[in-house]
């Protein structure tokens, strides 16, 4: 009975429907103050690792949900049978142009070996031609000399017979036979007087390389053999040097191709800090194609929450405006911000990602928000919370009375929850 007027009594009533008024209103606080996306969830983006080259994976491969708090290599595949093709077209043309470019070579040294012969040889013949046109020059000098001793022997005469004539003594035929003998022996001194001049001529032209008797060329065979080796040996220069040179850029290359199959032998893979292994596309040990997939990374730095909200509030969610975000099962509020927000009309999205994203429905709007760096650390199930449903709360635009009431009864929300929290 005692028990019973208590529950009756006035006070205990308006008490229990105090609380119930105010359990009502605690339930309905964050749809006045805030706005309520129905459904979100955590996601994040995928890096795809795929084979580089063929070749067998190592044993060692990450395993699925395995996360990498730094930067690490390890060896990822060992290539089997490399193509060297290249590589020995590449051995073969260098060989080819080292024997060409040493094929030159050879050849101008003979080619310089002969052109000093020719040399000697031209040289020889020059000095002995002077030395014949000097000892020609001699004789016609003492031919010469003879000469003019004769030419005054038959002046002399000439002149006696001549005063014989006029003495009568002799007769003018004996007198014009002396003056025939002057006159030829004058042509004979004025005929050796010219061939002296044209032998010193021939000497300074010999002097010189020139020849210029009848029967010879300016230059001798061995000078114009010289000239066609100088000819030759320039077409061998230029063979040699581009041989050289083709020799060099293919060491080059053969260096270049060397170290790309000591590169493509095996390859090894830097795994980014900060991300999780979430998923395998192939088993360790086994043989792999280029361009296959091995395993996808998920970036647990750049989370994002991703969460559809009616058309009509588009005007009013702006990208960079701030969200606060809460993972279903965690106390902690968060504050993120929106990077993206897309119409239900907008193309599927085509992006690499850990979680499926559904289409919008028709009259929703997907909007995208991301989480601050580090929002929970690294979990033990290997999934950096992606797939994780949360609830994510958008402020409301309120002016004069209405932002007064909105304040008080966030802050009345904030002191029921703190309230709630464990000590």
């Amino acid at each position: 009975m005692h028990v019973e007027r208590i529950i009756r009594s006035r006070i205990v009533r308006r008490s229990l429907a105090l609380g119930i008024i105010a359990l009502g209103g605690w339930a309905l606080l964050p749809y006045v103050t805030y706005r309520i996306a129905p459904s979100a969830f955590v996601n994040a983006e995928l890096m795809r690792v795929t084979a580089p080259i063929a070749g067998q994976l190592s044993p060692d491969l990450p395993r699925k949900g395995e996360y990498f708090q730094r930067t690490r290599v390890v060896p990822l595949i060992e290539a089997r049978s490399p193509d060297r093709r290249h590589l020995m077209d590449l051995d073969q043309q260098l060989a080819v142009s080292t024997k060409r470019a040493e094929l030159a070579r050879r050849q101008l040294e003979e080619i310089a070996e002969l052109d000093r012969k020719l040399r000697e040889r031209s040289e020889d013949h020059r000095l002995g031609m002077v030395a014949r046109l000097s000892h020609e020059i001699g004789e016609t000098e003492a031919e010469k000399g003879g000469c003019l001793a004769e030419a005054r022997q038959r002046n002399d005469v000439a002149g006696r017979m001549e005063r014989l004539v006029k003495l009568g003594v002799s007769s003018q035929i004996r007198s014009g036979e002396a003056q025939a003998s002057q006159e030829a022996t004058a042509a004979r001194c004025q005929m050796a007087d010219e061939r002296l001049r044209r032998l010193r001529t021939e000497l300074g032209a010999a002097e010189k390389g020139i020849y210029l008797r009848g029967d010879a060329n300016d230059v001798p065979y061995s000078q114009q053999q010289r000239e066609r080796l100088v000819l030759r040996r320039q077409e061998l220069e230029t063979d040699q040097l581009q041989n050289s040179s083709r020799s060099a850029q293919l060491a080059a290359e053969i260096a270049e191709e060397r170290a790309r199959l000591d590169r493509l032998d095996h390859y090894d893979l830097s795994l980014p800090a900060a991300h999780v292994v979430w998923s395998v596309a192939a088993s360790p040990g086994s043989m792999v194609t280029e361009g296959q997939s091995v395993f996808d990374f998920a970036d647990c730095e750049r989370r994002f929450i991703v969460v559809e909200l009616p058309e009509r509030d588009f005007e009013k969610i702006k990208a960079g405006d701030a969200a606060t975000v809460r993972l279903i099962g965690s106390r902690e509020w968060k504050s993120g911000q929106i990077r993206q927000v897309r119409g239900s009309a907008a193309y599927g999205d085509d992006r690499l990602l850990a979680a499926r994203v559904p289409r919008p429905d028709p009259g929703n709007i997907t909007v995208e928000i991301s989480l601050p760096p580090n929002v929970t650390p690294a979990d033990s199930n290997g999934s950096c919370d992606i797939g994780r449903l949360a609830e994510v709360r958008f402020e409301r635009r309120a002016d004069g009375l209405l932002r007064l009431v909105s304040s008080k009864l966030k802050w009345l929300t904030a002191r029921l929850e703190l309230d709630q929290s464990p000590l």
